[in-house]
């Protein structure tokens, strides 16, 4: 026990004498650490114009990273799968592109490495294909409300059914330019008729106030093919920082109706 402690007085003794030195030169900084590169993987689903899904085969998806010296391309397989094989890190914009579809970017931030960068589903809808033929409309005061009314007809797509056609939106602006007035009117299906099995009907309407319109007001009416409600959503533009809607809108068409009392 004697030895024990003496041991430890003597080891505390030598270390008590052990005097720290003057640090030596800092060496040069060695270069950052990079990631090595990796893959970048995903699916791309197709939806048809109704917003269904397709359960064919859904191979030739072309995608394509253009913001590198040379272009990289991939195909998807016939579930839709895609990889980009050993990319380095960084921020990429992938094309999306397949002909009867819509043209989409997506906006990928990639860390590299041995994990893969795997962007999820992305949806990409068939073009909508429904003609807008003619569009007439009509204003009516009633008490102290104006309702402004337009009745647009089409050609159906193929085949042709209320199942398989795009929806319709409505938009009115006072001024002939697109301004931040801008009203919406989304049409429901009970307001979309078939008229010989060719051709059908879409009603759209906006009630405003009558307050300090002067008789002779002039409003614009457009009226668009629209993909369904239920498909509809929003996509970040990076370029600017906005949501843009997604899917995009089809043919549309427009007329100028000029309020009286």
């Amino acid at each position: 026990m004697k030895n024990i402690i003496f041991l430890a007085f003597f080891l505390c003794l030598i270390t008590a004498c052990v005097k720290e030195g003057p640090p030596g030169p800092k060496g040069p900084d060695g270069p950052p650490y990079t990631w090595p590169p990796g893959n970048i993987t995903g699916y791309i689903d197709l939806l048809t114009q109704a917003g269904w899904p397709f359960i064919t085969r859904k191979d030739s998806v072309l995608l394509q990273i253009t913001n590198i010296d040379s272009m990289i391309t991939a195909y998807t397989d016939t579930t839709g799968y895609f990889h980009f094989d050993s990319i380095p890190p960084g921020n990429y914009d992938i094309r999306i592109l397949k002909s009867g579809y819509d043209s989409l970017h997506l906006y990928v931030r990639h860390a590299g490495g041995a994990i893969d960068k795997f962007t999820g589903i992305t949806f990409l809808s068939q073009q909508i294909t429904t003609r807008l033929v003619s569009i007439s409309s009509f204003t009516r005061h009633e008490y102290n409300t104006i309702r402004i009314g337009a009745t647009v007809r089409f050609e159906w797509p193929v085949p042709s059914n209320t199942a398989s056609a795009s929806g319709f939106r409505f938009f009115l602006d006072t001024t002939a330019a697109l301004g931040a007035g801008r009203l919406v009117n989304e049409v429901p299906s009970y307001r979309i008729r078939d008229i010989n099995g060719v051709t059908g009907e879409a009603y759209g309407e906006f009630i405003i106030s009558a307050s300090g319109i002067p008789s002779g007001k002039q409003y614009y009416v457009t009226a668009a093919a629209a993909p369904p409600t239920r498909v509809q959503k929003t996509w970040l533009d990076y370029t600017n920082g906005m949501q843009i809607p997604y899917p995009y809108l089809g043919d549309s068409i427009k007329t100028t109706i000029t309020y009286t009392e």
